[in-house]
């Protein structure tokens, strides 16, 4: 491989890689603000049932009522639907793919500055394999196509791919 081709596949690379970060940093994002709020909200409504339920009369079965339907909510329901795992998980990728990009984007600045393509081509096939191994995890998150094609929309602006066809694989957005 030369120099030339060399430098395609790693802008290829970066062009995928930072796709797949702003990605899942996205719906990072958004899972972990859902996470916070909705346990929040139950949390507070689980207070408030059994404050209910401690003052008596005529609130004491509403307030109990509220409080075991949060607390039925908080420790059967989320677990059932494996939230902790979905919102873990795509932090998880985040992560990943963050570090992947970084990884690329060092090489590519020690490639500016150094001769040495042995040693480049080394790193890159360790960056590389990280990639594959990263792409290999099935962590069976939620997709979002319209977020998936917004982000591609950005990635192709920023390295200016408009017209062409953005060299990114759909590693994991399958």
């Amino acid at each position: 491989m030369n120099r030339d081709e060399f430098f395609a596949n790693l802008n290829e690379s970066i062009c995928r890689a930072d796709w797949l970060k702003r990605y899942y940093s996205e719906r990072a994002r958004k899972y972990s603000w859902i996470d916070y709020w909705l346990k929040a909200v139950l949390g507070v409504a689980a207070v408030c049932g059994a404050g209910m339920a401690a003052i008596g009369g005529g609130f004491k079965a509403y307030g109990v009522v509220l409080a075991a339907g949060c607390a039925f909510l908080l420790g059967t329901v989320l677990p059932g639907l494996k939230w902790d795992r979905i919102v873990s998980g795509l932090k998880e990728e985040q992560r990943d793919w963050t570090h992947i990009y970084q990884g690329f984007e060092s090489l590519k600045f020690m490639a500016q500055i150094s001769d040495r393509d042995e040693m480049l081509m080394r790193e890159y096939e360790k960056v590389e394999a990280v990639r594959r191994a990263a792409a290999e995890n099935d962590r069976y998150l939620p997709e979002d196509e319209a977020l998936r094609d917004k982000i591609e929309a950005e990635v192709r602006k920023y390295y200016e791919l408009d017209g062409n066809a953005l060299p990114v694989s759909h590693d994991r957005l399958r």
